[in-house]
């Protein structure tokens, strides 16, 4: 007996079914993947813009440094100070013989006076002398083994070591402050008297006045030392 068509078709109908069905939904096979390692979360770095333009001005100016005006001149700056140091003002006067240098001033009471002589030995000045050396009030100081040492002599003769301290001959030491100072090139000394001490060996000063004098430096600490340089001039005390 031959197989029916109708069979045949069924039997084919269900084969084209069976294939249709797998072909829409294969079995897969899953390979596993492994998770990304956690990462630590990092502070998030903003760089900073570098600008090559100037700022904008803001209305407050950033501050400055402090500056400090100087205080207004007066009748009695600057102070005299005995310290061996030429302060500018310190004088009115002064006068430049080369090697030797001289600054004075004085306030109606007291001479203020400096000497400066280009020399490791002995600075003097002498005021108002007679002749040559005689008569003259002399400031005369050098410095020793860092010891200064300043005298109030008198000039007794023209020539020679002839200018005693004046306590050495009835008058005594006026000089009532002063200050000496050596380099290597120079020797200094700032003192300070009264105008009018009263000693018949001290010159009687006035303002307004001028005065002969002569001054000298020589090489060494040695008050009867020979002089190495001498030269003579004026001095006028201001009105």
């Amino acid at each position: 007996m031959k197989p029916s068509r109708f069979v045949v078709s069924i039997f084919a109908g269900a084969m084209l079914m069976s294939l249709i069905a797998g072909c829409a939904a294969p079995t897969a096979t899953s390979t596993p993947v492994a998770a990304p390692p956690t990462a630590t979360p990092q502070a998030e770095v903003q760089e900073t813009p570098v600008s090559t333009e100037a700022p904008a001005a803001t209305e407050e100016a950033p501050p400055e440094a402090t500056k400090i005006a100087p205080e207004p001149a007066t009748d009695d700056s600057p102070t005299w100070i005995a310290d061996g140091v030429i302060a500018e003002g310190e004088y009115t006067d002064s006068a430049d013989f080369g090697r030797i240098r001289l600054w004075w001033g004085h306030d109606g009471e007291y001479l203020y006076f400096a000497m400066e002589g280009d020399t490791q030995g002995w600075v003097s000045v002498g005021i108002e002398p007679t002749r040559a050396m005689k008569d003259a009030d002399y400031f005369f100081g050098f410095v020793e083994n860092g010891e200064a040492k300043l005298w109030d002599a008198f000039g007794m003769g023209t020539t020679g070591p002839t200018h005693p301290p004046d306590e050495e001959i009835g008058g005594a030491n006026h000089i009532l402050e002063f200050a000496g100072v050596e380099t290597d090139s120079l020797t200094r000394f700032e003192l300070k008297r009264l105008l009018d001490t009263g000693d018949i060996y001290d010159k009687a000063l006035a303002p307004g006045n001028s005065y002969n004098i002569i001054v000298a430096i020589g090489n060494d600490d040695d008050y009867d030392g020979y002089h190495s340089l001498v030269r003579s001039g004026e001095m006028t005390l201001q009105p």
